[in-house]
């Protein structure tokens, strides 16, 4: 089974397993309920999260914008985990602006390209006004990054990190994140997030020492725990990968990501029951975002011999998510089963 690894940007998950880029909750009652840029055929959406600089979900509704060029957008609220999804919106350029408080957050915008009838999803982090800030009542950063001011030259270098990897020049941030970590090398946010770029380079041995110098730092930190989990997993070291995910599960149950992951680790090793009911809970959090969940809950049924409802797990995954990385191996097994 091959697993693409899994991609993070600015310490909140983008993750992606085979292609899928995992959503957190549907929407909730007080989510936006319309995007500005509907029509009677499209079929396409944006769903997300948004979390604080340490990587975990914001504990309140959050504001937050859609727009495009020719509208001035709809403004709403994420429920209270952070979670966001905008509904039934047509091929183009999206602006996504977040706005928390503003006492202790710079304004967020994100930048976003939705192909045609494509469900897609960002995870946005919020930007302290002043990263030596400490609010100890919402933890926004690590206690080691709190105990000292974080040196200016440091934080640049990291915002430049930042930019050079979502301009996909992945080799150029690393070496920016590792410039601010030789400044001030207590800096959890540039461990976990170089440890991302070494999962897009493969280079799966230094991914996984940048988040254990992440955990190290503060080890109830939800998004290294899980990348450690996900490192450990494209490593094939199932025991690491198992104890990490289990524990990413504890400090954020409502996350699908890490319901998906531990998922898969549980079919690798043939805990099919487990496995199932984490996928399930993968698929019931993230819903068709997390449509990938269907392939593995295939692979689980042929593993328990159960060829229908296999194909009927195909079937859906196919339709949820028909130009997903894992789609032509799934039409193949599909046509192998129904040929049985």
């Amino acid at each position: 089974m091959t697993i693409q690894a899994a991609l993070f940007r600015s310490c909140a998950l983008a993750l992606a397993i085979a292609g899928l880029a995992v959503a957190a909750h549907p929407q909730s009652d007080n989510a936006p309920r319309r995007a500005p840029t509907v029509d009677s055929t499209a079929v396409g959406s944006i769903s997300g999260r948004v979390t604080l600089p340490s990587g975990d979900p914001v504990n309140n509704r959050v504001r937050i914008t859609l727009s495009t060029l020719n509208d001035p957008g709809m403004t709403g609220f994420t429920d209270n985990n952070g979670s966001f999804t905008f509904s039934n919106l047509r091929a183009g350029n999206y602006s996504i602006e977040v706005v928390g408080d503003h006492k202790l957050f710079e304004p967020t915008t994100e930048q976003v390209f939705l192909p045609r009838g494509a469900s897609i999803t960002v995870n946005i982090t919020l930007r302290e006004k002043n990263a030596a800030t400490e609010n100890k009542a919402i933890g926004i950063v690590s206690a080691a990054e709190t105990d000292e001011k974080i040196p200016e030259a440091a934080r640049k270098e990291y915002d430049k990190a930042t930019g050079l990897a979502s301009d996909g020049r992945v080799s150029e941030a690393v070496e920016s994140f590792k410039k601010a970590l030789a400044i001030f090398p207590a800096y959890l946010r540039a461990h976990n997030d170089l440890g991302a770029q070494y999962l897009k380079l493969k280079r799966l041995d230094e991914a996984a020492a940048q988040f254990e110098a992440a955990l190290d730092i503060n080890p109830k930190v939800f998004n290294p725990r899980l990348n450690l989990g996900i490192a450990r997993l494209e490593q094939k070291n199932y025991s690491d990968a198992l104890e990490h995910l289990n524990q990413a599960v504890a400090l954020d149950s409502s996350s699908a990501a890490a319901h998906l992951y531990l998922g898969v680790v549980l079919e690798e090793t043939d805990e099919l029951e487990a496995a199932e009911r984490e996928l399930r809970s993968a698929l019931s959090l993230g819903g068709p975002a997390m449509a990938v969940g269907h392939f593995y809950l295939a692979q689980l049924q042929m593993k328990k011999g159960d060829k229908d409802q296999a194909v009927s797990e195909l079937t859906i995954f196919l339709k949820e998510s028909p130009n997903n990385e894992l789609a032509p191996r799934a039409r193949r097994i599909l046509d192998t089963l129904k040929q049985q």
